[in-house]
């Protein structure tokens, strides 16, 4: 009777550990903040360099928080660099710049957190978003690294580090991709303003699918491509949802 009884508790806490796995990852706000750099301390008239940032934060209760947690805080610390990079650069010309990054959580899940960040950058004639795609995986436990899309679809394993195989996976992984999407545009069932001239080979050269996706809410990718590449710019990101099946179809 004991042996069952240990047993028993046995399930009851594996059960109970799946099930507290299977939970979303719970938020404690965000990485916020803004950075305001003068382009001459001396003259406030000169303009300034305006970056203004928010990323997610894990609440660090959770077991697989310092995945996503370190990636961004790392991100954060790069930022501030590259921000007065940028502002030298718009100093001499004098006008204003504001740069500001946004997100929006897509999924969220016991196996991945995935995240779309929008950078809108405004000048006095300029007004421009940038998307960028981070995905980690709860599985790999990979702290402070995103998840790319050969890893996703099982073309490299979790621990693989030769270069040349994840080159030769990420090539093979973006023609199926681009070939998906491809043939998306041709059929165009809700009429978009696609370029008619667009082929496979500049549909190349306009989505990058190792680093232009992000995952919805049921785990499968979401790619994208930037306005005016392959659609009218007016029309804004152009998106293209595969599952994930369709893909390992095409393998």
């Amino acid at each position: 009777m004991r042996i069952r009884l240990t047993s028993f508790l046995a399930l009851v806490l594996l059960l109970v550990t799946s099930v507290s796995m299977a939970a979303p990852m719970k938020q404690a706000g965000d990485f916020s903040g803004s950075i305001v750099i003068p382009y001459d301390e001396g003259n406030p008239e000169a303009g300034a360099f305006t970056f203004i940032y928010c990323y997610p934060c894990i609440d660090e209760s959770e077991p697989d928080a310092n995945i996503v947690n370190s990636f961004y805080r790392e991100q954060m610390d790069m930022d501030e660099t590259n921000m007065r990079f940028f502002a030298d650069g718009y100093a001499a010309s004098g006008i204003p710049v504001v740069k500001e990054i946004s997100y929006r959580i897509t999924c969220n899940n016991d196996d991945f957190f995935s995240v779309l960040t929008v950078q809108h950058l405004q000048t006095d004639d300029n007004d421009r978003l940038i998307w960028s795609g981070n995905t980690f995986s709860r599985r790999s436990g990979e702290v402070g690294s995103t998840y790319d899309l050969p890893r996703l679809l099982g073309l490299l394993s979790e621990s693989e580090q030769d270069e040349f195989l994840i080159e030769r996976q990420a090539d093979k992984a973006a023609d199926v991709v681009v070939e998906l999407i491809m043939e998306m545009i041709l059929d165009n069932p809700d009429d978009l303003p696609y370029h008619y001239d667009i082929t496979f080979d500049t549909l190349m050269n306009y989505v990058y699918p190792q680093e232009d996706f992000y995952l919805d809410e049921t785990g499968n990718p979401v790619f994208f491509a930037a306005p005016g590449t392959v659609a009218d710019e007016a029309e804004g990101y152009m998106v293209f949802p595969i599952p994930l099946q369709d893909i390992l179809d095409e393998l």
